[in-house]
């Protein structure tokens, strides 16, 4: 019974993702803002593009998707290694939405964040595709939980991207590490998404810290 314990733990949330030594001395501790550079302007086109259908809200410093699926990016400038924070809250059940990392221009293709750059899932705690999990990088490494809170609570995130390692902790647990085998990109803008389902996910709070 103890080992059947033991076996079925380590099939619903893995092995405890690690950060290696090096990349981890360059991080902030938790709670450290010294630093970050918030990227949230005045209104929603205050540094920011809208790519493809939809478009975002921006009230009060939360930023809340309508419509899509689009891309809101942040145009001002690309980053290489970095330590992205922000919060979000879900307003219904699996309400979709993501962050997106290292992507080229995207024109008037919201496809291309996608395609040519690096997805953290805000969705479905247990999808019946794991990558699809909050906490994931979509399509490509699924996070070992969740660690969500329940619908209408805000969460916090931290997206460490350094070198070609993903390392994603959601509300203070690291729950997904990663490194491409592809090496896709390295270099790239930030962006939201805004997803078509009918439900509602409010961003707020990002801001950034460049790493060496």
């Amino acid at each position: 019974m103890v080992l059947l314990l033991v076996v079925l733990t380590h099939l619903t949330f893995g092995a405890e993702p690690a950060i290696p030594p090096a990349i981890l001395k360059l991080l902030p501790a938790a709670g450290d803002e010294t630093g970050f550079t918030s990227l949230f302007g005045r209104d929603a086109r205050d540094g920011w593009a809208q790519c493809g259908p939809g478009h975002f809200v921006l009230s009060n410093g939360v930023a809340t998707g309508v419509g899509g699926m689009g891309l809101w990016w942040y145009t001002n400038r690309m980053f290489t290694n970095f330590v992205l924070r922000g919060e979000w809250v879900q307003e219904q059940d699996i309400a979709d939405s993501g962050v997106f990392l290292r992507f080229p221009n995207p024109g008037n293709d919201p496809w291309v964040a996608v395609r040519q750059g690096h997805e953290m899932e805000i969705g479905d705690p247990n999808p019946k595709d794991p990558t699809w999990r909050t906490g994931s990088i979509y399509p490509f490494q699924a996070s070992v939980a969740a660690n969500a809170r329940p619908c209408g609570e805000w969460n916090h995130y931290q997206i460490v991207c350094h070198g070609h390692g993903y390392f994603v902790s959601i509300n203070g647990r690291y729950v997904t590490a990663w490194t491409d085998p592809k090496a896709r990109t390295l270099h790239g803008y930030i962006g939201l998404q805004n997803y078509n389902d009918g439900k509602t996910v409010w961003h707020r709070n990002l801001r950034i810290k460049e790493l060496p």
